[in-house]
C-alpha cells in the first residue's frame, strides 16, 4: 500500500516545534516581584550563560535535524509502516534534547552531563541514519523517467546518509572522551554541524520542488 508523506511531515513538524518551545521555557527569568537593580540583572544573566550557550547549540542542532528530516521526506515518493516507526523512534530521542540541554546548562563541565548529551545526540543521529537507510534500501525515494534526476536524488540521499553516519561516529566518540577531557567531547559535538554546513553543490530546495512537481503531476 502506498502511504503518503504529508501527514508524517506535519506530525513531525509539530513535535519539533514543541521541543523548541520546551527548551526556551527552561530559560529562567529573574525575580520580577521586586525591583531589579542592574547589578542583580547582570548576576542573573551571568548565572544563566551556561544554559543560554547550551540552548543556542541545541537550537541549532534541532534546526539541523529538522532540515535533514525535511529534505529527506521531500525526496520520497512514498513511505511505509517501518519508516513510520523509525520516524517515531527519531522523534522520541529528539524529545529528550531539552532534558539533556538543561543538564548541560546546569553542569557544563561535568563529564556525566556531557556524556548523556552526547548519547542522546548519538541516538537521534543514529535513528535519522536508519531512516535514510530504509528509504534507499526499499526504494522509497522518488524515481523519475528522467534518469539524471533519479541519479541526482540518489546521490544527494547517499551523501546525506554518509554525513549522518559521520555524526554517529563523532557522538559515539564524545561519550568516552567526556571522561578523559570535557573539551575533547565539545570538539566532537562541533563535528556534525560543521559537516552539515559544508556545501555539496546541489540546491536541495530546488531539487525538492522538482520532485514535488513530478509527484503532483502523477496524482492528476
Amino acid at each position: 500500500m502506498k502511504i503518503g508523506t504529508s501527514r508524517v511531515e506535519a506530525f513531525s513538524d509539530g513535535v519539533i516545534a514543541i521541543i523548541i518551545t520546551i527548551m526556551v521555557l527552561l530559560l529562567k527569568l529573574p525575580n520580577i516581584d521586586k525591583e531589579l537593580t542592574a547589578r542583580a540583572l547582570a548576576m542573573h544573566l551571568h548565572q544563566e550563560m551556561p544554559y543560554i550557550g547550551a540552548y543556542i547549540f541545541s537550537f541549532m542542532m534541532v534546526g539541523i535535524f529538522w532540515t535533514n528530516h525535511h529534505h529527506m521526506f521531500h525526496m520520497l515518493e512514498k513511505t511505509d509502516e517501518p519508516l513510520l516507526m523509525l520516524n517515531l523512534f527519531f522523534l522520541f530521542w529528539m524529545s529528550l534534547i531539552p532534558y539533556a540541554t538543561a543538564l548541560m546548562g546546569a553542569n557544563l563541565l561535568l563529564a556525566p552531563s556531557a556524556a548523556l548529551y552526547g548519547f542522546i545526540m548519538l541516538m537521534t543521529t543514529f535513528s535519522l541514519a536508519l531512516m535514510r537507510n530504509r528509504t534507499l534500501k526499499k526504494r522509497l525515494v522518488h524515481r523519475d523517467e528522467n534518469r539524471t534526476l533519479t541519479k541526482t536524488i540518489y546521490r544527494v540521499s547517499m551523501k546525506a546518509r554518509t554525513k549522518n553516519w559521520v555524526g554517529v561516529a563523532s557522538y559515539l566518540l564524545s561519550i568516552p572522551l567526556a571522561y578523559v577531557n570535557i573539551y575533547l567531547a565539545f570538539v566532537c559535538f562541533l563535528v556534525p554541524p560543521i559537516i552539515f554546513f559544508i556545501p555539496h553543490g546541489i540546491d536541495d530546495e530546488k531539487l525538492a520542488e522538482r520532485i514535488e512537481e513530478k509527484n503532483e503531476s502523477m496524482k492528476v
